[in-house]
């Protein structure tokens, strides 16, 4: 989470261990992600696949906490199909089963029926449609010849966004941003995270970008940062209704595996249409 100002989302002081928890764990998952957006194509449909699926069974153990009861084996199966259809570039038609699919299992349920609906497009959209940016952003580095560096600008930018606004929160932060979704986020916190974000975009994208200006490439790091903390708040909703901390503890200090990508969620889409609308040839589902 972000802009902490030594508490956890519960009020519970933090450990002194967490830190060195967090920068062995984060090493490691940022080396093992490095090497796979290196990798072949298929190695990151693999490596985001088993993601999602620990990513999705987290949220729906969220969700029934609340009395939210989604088929378990459907929902994952349906964001599994939606990576398949991008990464193998399937008819779009196609994307339209896992939709068929969670209004037949909603009109076949006993009860909540809406829910399911409401909930099951939520989840597919979620962590189905917004991860699969991902496997178009290194599409794109491939088909259109440009630096794989590009796929793992949105990664860079949001741990730049995090870092810079868990700092200055701790520093200074005084002003509490969204008391009512977490405690420990601050409107300073928030602010510093943008500027970081807008520094860092134009001094990383200057060199593959060079025809972008100053101004265009600062504005998409301040949005960008943005849409980063938006992620952050839209997981945090869920948490903070369940009364939970953290997605799990799967990741010990890093939380679980939903923590680690709710702001990647916004953020890679986000270029994704960024590059899509500003370079050719355009990037297709």
């Amino acid at each position: 989470m972000i802009f902490r100002k030594g508490k956890d989302v519960l009020g519970e002081p933090m450990k002194s261990n967490s830190l060195l928890n967090r920068i062995i764990v984060g090493t490691i998952l940022g080396i093992l992600i490095v090497l796979t957006i290196f990798g072949p194509p298929l190695s990151l449909l693999i490596f985001i696949s088993a993601w999602i699926v620990i990513a999705t069974s987290e949220l729906l153990k969220i969700l029934k906490i609340k009395g939210i009861r989604l088929n378990p084996y459907l929902t994952v199966i349906n964001n599994l199909l939606l990576f398949i259809f991008v990464h193998f570039q399937l008819p779009m038609i196609l994307y339209l089963l896992p939709i068929i699919a969670i209004f037949v299992s909603g009109i076949l349920a006993r009860k909540d029926r809406s829910l399911i609906f409401t909930y099951g497009l939520f989840v597919y959209f979620y962590l189905g449609f917004l991860p699969a940016h991902l496997l178009l952003l290194k599409r794109f580095s491939l088909t259109a010849n440009f630096s794989v560096w590009l796929v793992l600008f949105p990664l860079f930018l949001t741990w730049i966004n995090d870092t810079g606004g868990l700092l200055i929160g701790k520093l200074i932060g005084k002003h509490r941003l969204a008391p009512k979704i977490s405690q420990n986020k601050t409107v300073e916190g928030f602010i510093a995270g943008i500027v970081f974000s807008a520094i860092f975009a134009f001094f990383y994208l200057n060199k593959f970008l060079p025809t972008h200006s100053i101004i265009i490439l600062s504005i998409l790091g301040m949005v960008l940062g943005i849409f980063a903390q938006v992620g952050d708040l839209v997981e945090s909703v869920f948490k903070r209704e369940a009364s939970l901390k953290d997605s799990s503890e799967l990741l010990s200090a890093h939380g679980g595996f939903l923590d680690r990508i709710d702001s990647l969620l916004f953020t890679i889409p986000v270029f994704y249409y960024y590059l899509n609308l500003t370079l050719k040839p355009p990037i297709t589902i």
